[in-house]
């Protein structure tokens, strides 16, 4: 007899699946993903920084596998780590050691090194356009892409890893007892090569909304935004950078060569890329002179004659 529609569409309870019976069901994990972090306890002898885990990871240096964990981050890490290379004394003291040694990426440096390249070819050929307002023969200039690549890569992978190895030959061999827990908690060791990279790649991102500002052909403003963008994303830097650089015995060196280097950076952008050269006005001679002269030596002559 078949089922009538009333049958079809009312509710039936089916039994329940006995665990004991052997079966086994499906079963799928909602959970958000969850990020694994290095053990903070787990230290590396030489400069105290955690330890990453690579094992995990596998994969030779050729192989794509062992590039994918420095770009594992998300959207919210990319977006603090900016904010905190702008803003100075926004990072903790500690910063540098739980937040950049346990996980430094090459996402956000790579991208904002790209951005800048061609934020700053680009900005800097619009200052030329407004430079050379009226000239008819003015031409997009190409090569400010290769002269401003040349000039970031430069400064992003030289300086950090001039101050790495720096670092590591005036770091004090035999450190002070640590008496106060705090102190213990904040100390940190020479950071390592791929930090120092991160930390200055993520330094140069307030230079990108600066380079388009610089297009404003007024040499005060340009000189002040020189000024601005040099101290707040170098002292952001200092205060990411200064629990490691206690630690040198030339500290105030690298301070100082730390700040000359960032505003040499920005100075030098400045000045090539969208500074106005200074035009001498030719000085026109007086006519009205020669003009006397020659009209008395025709009287002159008219009269001996």
């Amino acid at each position: 007899m078949d089922a009538s529609v009333d049958d079809l569409l009312s509710f039936k309870e089916f039994p329940l699946m006995n665990e004991a019976s052997g079966s086994q069901s499906a079963q799928i994990n909602i959970n958000s993903p969850q990020r694994s972090h290095p053990n903070l306890d787990d230290q590396d002898e030489d400069d105290g920084t955690p330890k990453v885990n690579t094992t995990s990871k596998g994969g030779s240096i050729f192989s794509l596998e062992y590039y994918q964990r420095f770009f594992d981050v998300d959207t919210m890490i990319v977006v603090d780590r900016i904010a905190t290379s702008m803003i100075p004394k926004r990072a903790p003291v500690n910063y540098l050691k739980l937040n950049i040694a346990t996980n430094p990426d090459l996402y956000g440096p790579v991208w904002i090194v790209l951005t800048l390249i061609f934020t700053i070819a680009i900005s800097g050929n619009m200052a030329s356009y407004l430079q050379n307002t009226g000239n008819h023969h003015w031409r997009y200039n190409f090569h400010l892409v290769s002269y401003s690549a040349t000039a970031i890569i430069t400064y992003a992978l030289l300086v950090p890893g001039a101050l790495w190895a720096f670092l590591k030959w005036s770091t004090h061999t035999n450190e002070m007892a640590i008496d106060d827990e705090e102190d213990e908690q904040q100390a940190v060791g020479t950071p390592s090569l791929l930090s120092l990279v991160c930390v200055y790649g993520y330094s140069l991102a307030i230079y990108i909304p600066v380079s388009v500002l610089w297009t404003i052909q007024v040499s005060l403003f340009q000189w002040l935004l020189v000024i601005t963008g040099a101290f707040l994303s170098g002292f952001a830097l200092l205060m990411i950078l200064m629990p490691a650089l206690k630690k040198s015995k030339y500290s105030l060196l690298i301070v100082l060569v730390v700040e000359l280097a960032h505003f040499a950076l920005a100075a030098g952008f400045m000045l090539y890329f969208f500074h106005a050269p200074d035009v001498e006005t030719p000085v026109e001679a007086p006519t009205h002179k020669a003009i006397t002269s020659v009209v008395v030596n025709t009287t002159m002559q008219s009269k001996t004659a």
